[in-house]
């Protein structure tokens, strides 16, 4: 199916593509600038690990359309082929100068080399990107009542009987809402456990906020898609939007996606109140532009399957016994999480490179009104 053709089998074969249709996209005659964000790491193979960039079109227009993928590693597999699905279309269009596209590919290049969601000092990407006023410290409210259960100082076991009825009793004990909230808004006190936003700004994003401090220079309008895998029913997107988004701006997004835009709030869908992700960073930095956000989200599998996926493999990351990264990559836990959040089902994967491509062309259309 054509979908799956844009489906890469490593980091270092998404990001070469990427490459590629960047010059593909020259080639028809687009005006295309893009660089590689070292990081001064390399993968499996020895090969760099970079955030690539690339403007595509005029960015002294003043409008901006942005794809982001690959904050939380594994997600990056998605995420890129959507991106590439993309590319392919445009370099089959006339070249413009209305607006510029900024590609963000692989945000978290390390968790999409080794297979975790996670980054080079276990830190959660979509949890980093603070705002002026927020602290690196805390936890959420009820943590402690999570935190064991989610955290086994042990490495993992490949059958372990009794999760899901302990699963169930937490959530009966406490509510489904408020265990998701506890579980995925973020904390800042234990770096060894899951969801752990860190204690200071990481390297991938602070050359990421640098490269963008240059670029958005005389941008005054964004529309911003960062691309994500693991919430909601299997195969469909959920837009999910701040909770402080304006009654207005919810309704307008509602035209353009029947069905699809739910609030970041636990309450309302499959979201949760997040501390720390990309979009709140990035409007809070940037806070003179224009912005319209959406993290579209393609679901997966099961929300317990998701946490026991994410729960083992960083179980077996802290506590478990390897020679080196490519012996723990080998492990039957990394193996889940990636399928966990990248599915090898060719029609899973149709549909996600179909709705992404549907979404950013609305998108574009809406920015340009």
């Amino acid at each position: 199916m054509e979908g799956r053709f844009w489906f890469s089998n490593s980091y270092a074969e998404a990001a070469g593509r990427f490459l590629i249709a960047c010059d593909d996209l020259r080639e028809a005659g687009h005006s295309v600038t893009n660089e590689r964000l070292h990081l001064d790491m390399v993968g499996p193979d020895g090969e760099p690990l970079c955030i690539d960039v690339a403007i595509v079109g005029d960015i002294d227009s003043g409008k901006v359309l942005m794809s982001s993928s690959g904050i939380h590693g594994v997600e990056g597999y998605p995420g890129s082929a959507i991106q590439l699905a993309i590319m392919n279309e445009m370099a089959k269009q006339t070249p413009f100068d209305t607006h510029a596209v900024i590609f963000i590919h692989a945000i978290n290049p390390y968790g999409m080399a080794w297979w975790r969601r996670f980054n080079e000092n276990n830190v959660d990407l979509n949890r980093n990107f603070l705002t002026k006023n927020q602290e690196y410290s805390g936890s959420p409210e009820g943590y402690h009542h999570i935190k064991d259960f989610i955290n086994p100082q042990s490495p993992p076991k490949e059958k372990e009987r009794w999760f899901k009825l302990k699963a169930l009793r937490l959530i009966m004990k406490h509510g489904f809402n408020n265990l998701k909230q506890w579980v995925a808004e973020g904390q800042y006190e234990y770096p060894k456990a899951i969801q752990f936003g860190g204690f200071e700004l990481q390297d991938g994003p602070r050359i990421l906020l640098g490269w963008l401090d240059k670029t958005l220079k005389n941008v005054t309008r964004i529309w911003a898609i960062d691309l994500h895998t693991g919430l909601g029913p299997s195969g469909h997107d959920t837009l999910l939007i701040s909770a402080n988004t304006t009654e207005n701006q919810r309704a307008h997004l509602d035209k353009l996606f029947p069905g699809h835009v739910e609030s970041l709030d636990p309450n309302e869908g499959v979201g949760y109140e997040i501390v720390g992700d990309l979009h709140q960073g990035l409007e809070d930095r940037y806070d003179k532009l224009k912005w319209t956000t959406v993290t579209q989200e393609f679901g997966t599998f099961k929300p317990v399957d998701v946490l026991m996926a994410s729960r083992a493999e960083n179980q077996w990351t802290q506590w478990g016994k390897y020679f080196d990264q490519n012996e723990a990559k080998r492990h039957w836990s990394r193996k889940k999480m990636l399928r966990t959040f990248c599915p090898n089902d060719p029609i899973w994967q149709m549909k996600i490179t179909s709705r992404g491509k549907r979404v950013f062309n609305i998108a574009k259309d809406d920015l340009l009104k």
